[in-house]
Order: structure tokens, then C-alpha cells, then sequence
């Protein structure tokens, strides 16, 4: 071969290559797996968009940048799955964005209104899950990590978009979001940011609610157990300090929740020797608001406590024979189902519409309530141990005094299964 025609091959190489992967990438963004180009949008064909399983913060950020919304929702995998933007109680709130994402904690909530706020996006609501197991100490502090090399924001945000073309995981992705157009049971994400956890429904069929409960114990009881009994993390309280005082200085309406935890979960808490702290978490909450309100006297910010024992929360676990029996507000005991979420929504906006029997059900957090929110629980443990023994037979028999804001307490070694 001439060196002519060996340079022939090459640019015929090249040409080859550069051609591929520009079919490559016109695939991808005409399917458009992660919602990013709006080319085609079509059903049957691409509207339905498959959960997201990489960039998940990048993706959500570019959604909530374009959309510009009015209100916007921030946490962890609960309130992903748990609060849809398109609830009937935040109609009136205008356009919304779930930007929660599972497994993050408040450095990712704060980090993401800090982007919109520097776009220059202003919602004018913000709902803001708190996650009591992010404020936690490790039992075991882990060992120092040197630093990670430093990114600029422009490098970081340019790999990521190149990668969300010109990649064999993002045409995978294309092809999957083909594959799910028609199936109803597929992990999906709506336009808005919400996960409505449709995979579960072949995890129920197959295996039923009991051993899910059961499964989401087993891991739930294994994290906990890594967890220092002996004070929360002060770092964290300064973190929650500094994004109050970001989101209050927009005017925004910050309404803070403390998500609604299955009664299985509160009886872990428990089990553990986290309740002293559970309590002293929604006292240092407290308190957090009011160092806010101190520099902005006119913040408008409410803490809601949607834990406790109350009818929604010792909702019945099916028994493991009952396949077949369904629940209405928890998929498991990590996580509540959108009709719970869509009721923790409506008391957050009009707190004043109380469904009949709905109780004490997200009750305002302030110094003035919180020994009667600690009364509250109490009351409803009460109940909720007569109808449902078997949560709470795991673990030594607990009184007023030793879970519900005394001094003392009994932990136990019990395996939750």
C-alpha cells in the first residue's frame, strides 16, 4: 500500500467513525431517554421517559433551569416517590419540579436551590423533605479521604452532556426508553421530576407487600445499626442554617416536612436507641427556624411533622400468607405511596381542610407544640401497640417515660425480619 492510498484509508476511517457516531448521537437525541432535547415527542413512540439511572442531579437541574418553576420539591428517594407536582393541592402554586433524588442529602437540596437561585429562578414555594437518619453520627467515624481533585462547574457540566449522547450506556438508554412506551410497570420519571415507583407493581404481584415490608426492615435495621446513639451531627444543623437563610433571603415560602414514617420504621427508631434523638432532632429543628428568623423576622417557614403512629402511619402490614392484600399509603416502610403523599401536600398548603379522621395528622412544629406533638405520640403509640402488636413485639415493651422525652432508655438486640 502507497503512502497516498494509506492516507485514503485513514480519512475513509475517519470519515466512517465520525459519520457512526453521529448517527450515534442523532439516535439518542431524537429518542431523547433523559428529556433534554424535545426533538420528538411522541406517544408510543418516546413521551414515556425511563427512571433515571445516571447524571441524576445534572439531568434534573437542566429540567428545573428550563421549566423555570414556581414551586419546587426537595429530598431524598421519598419525596421523589411520595410528592407528584401535579397533586391537586399545589395546582394553584402554578408549574412545578420534584428535583429529590434518592440517596442525597441537604448538601444536594442547598446545592440545587443555590443553581436555580443563580439562573435566576426564584420559586416562590419551596417543600423541603428532612431526613431525621442524614443527622445521624456513624457509630464508627470512617477514616479520612484525601480530597478529590477539583472540577470546574463549565468542565463537569460539559462531560456530562457529551456523555449523554456519545455513549454506549445513553443508546442502551434510547433503546430502553422504545422498549418501555407500553409497559406499565416500567421505571419511569414524568416531565415534572416524579417517580411514580410503577416497578414495584411486578415486585408486589410476585412477591407481595409482606416480604417487601420485610426486605426494607432487614436493610432499614442494618443502617441504624451503624449509627452513634450519643448526639447529632452539629454539622449538619449549620448546613440546615445556611440553606434556610439562602431560601429565606428569595422571600420564598419554605415549608419544611418531617416525612411520614411507616409505624415499622418508629419502632426501629426505637429499637435502636435513636428515639431521645428523634425528639431532640424536631427540638434543634425548632430552634434552627428561629436563629433564621432572627436576621429575616418576616420568613415564611413551617415545620410539619408528619411522623407518629397515627392511622395513616400503622397502616396494616399484610401477613406473609396474604399475597394478594394490598396497602393503600406505604409501599414499604421506607417509603409512602403518592395517595399518602398527595394528603401530606394538602395539609402543607390548607392545613385549615382536615379530612374527617385524619387526627393530629401533620402537626406545625414550634417551641409552644412540641410537648404536646411528644403527647400526640405517645397517644398514638398507645393505639397503634393495641392494634398492631406484632410491630412492636420485636423489642422490650416501652413506656411513656422511656421512649417519649425521658431520660432513660432500653436498647435491645432485636433482628427485624
Amino acid at each position: 500500500m502507497t503512502a497516498s492510498s494509506f492516507k485514503s484509508y485513514l480519512a475513509m476511517l475517519a470519515l466512517l467513525l465520525a459519520g457512526g457516531a453521529m448517527l450515534v448521537g442523532a439516535f439518542v437525541v431524537i429518542v431523547d431517554p433523559y428529556g433534554l432535547y424535545g426533538v420528538v415527542r411522541r406517544a408510543g413512540f418516546n413521551a414515556v421517559k425511563p427512571g433515571l439511572s445516571r447524571y441524576q442531579n445534572q439531568i434534573k437541574q437542566e429540567h428545573a433551569l428550563r421549566r423555570r418553576p414556581q414551586f419546587i420539591i426537595l429530598g431524598n428517594s421519598r419525596a421523589e416517590i411520595g410528592f407528584d407536582p401535579r397533586a391537586s393541592a399545589l395546582a394553584a402554586l402554578g408549574a412545578g419540579y420534584n428535583l429529590a433524588i434518592p440517596g442525597t442529602g441537604l448538601a444536594t437540596s442547598a446545592s440545587q436551590f443555590a443553581q436555580l437561585r443563580q439562573a435566576g429562578i426564584r420559586p416562590r414555594t419551596v417543600i423541603v423533605g428532612l431526613e431525621f437518619i442524614d443527622f445521624l453520627n456513624p457509630a464508627v467515624a470512617p477514616a479520612a479521604r484525601p480530597a478529590p481533585a477539583g472540577v470546574s462547574p463549565a468542565q463537569g457540566r460539559a462531560d456530562w452532556r457529551f456523555d449523554a449522547i456519545f455513549s454506549l450506556a445513553s443508546v442502551k438508554d434510547a433503546v430502553h426508553t422504545l422498549r418501555i412506551q407500553r409497559d406499565g410497570e416500567a421505571a419511569t420519571m414524568s416531565a415534572d421530576g416524579f417517580n411514580p415507583l410503577q416497578e414495584y407493581g411486578a415486585h408486589v404481584r410476585r412477591d407481595g407487600y409482606h416480604k417487601m415490608f420485610a426486605q426494607r426492615a432487614r436493610e432499614s435495621a442494618a443502617n441504624l445499626g451503624r449509627k452513634s446513639t450519643r448526639g447529632l451531627a452539629t454539622d449538619d444543623f449549620l448546613a440546615l442554617r445556611a440553606f434556610l437563610l439562602a431560601m429565606a433571603a428569595t422571600q420564598a415560602d419554605i415549608k419544611l416536612v418531617i416525612y411520614p414514617y411507616h409505624a415499622q420504621m418508629l419502632a426501629m427508631f426505637e429499637a435502636a436507641g435513636l428515639w431521645p434523638l428523634f425528639d431532640e432532632w424536631k427540638a434543634q429543628l425548632v430552634l434552627a427556624i428561629g436563629d433564621v428568623r432572627v436576621r429575616f423576622p418576616h420568613a415564611r417557614i413551617s415545620l410539619t411533622d408528619f411522623s407518629g403512629y397515627g392511622a395513616y402511619n400503622c397502616e396494616r402490614i399484610p401477613a406473609a400468607n396474604e399475597r394478594d392484600a394490598a396497602t393503600r399509603w406505604y409501599w414499604e416502610a421506607g417509603h409512602f405511596k403518592k395517595a399518602l403523599g398527595d394528603i401530606v401536600l394538602q395539609r402543607l398548603i390548607a392545613p385549615q381542610e382536615i379530612a374527617a379522621g385524619d387526627g393530629q395528622f401533620g402537626m406545625p412544629l414550634d417551641g409552644a407544640s412540641l410537648a404536646a406533638n411528644r403527647a400526640r405520640i405517645a397517644q398514638e403509640r398507645g393505639s397503634c401497640a393495641a392494634a398492631q402488636p406484632r410491630l412492636f413485639s420485636n423489642q422490650l415493651p416501652a413506656t411513656q417515660d422511656s421512649h417519649f422525652g425521658g431520660r432513660t432508655h432500653t436498647q435491645t438486640s432485636a433482628t427485624y425480619k
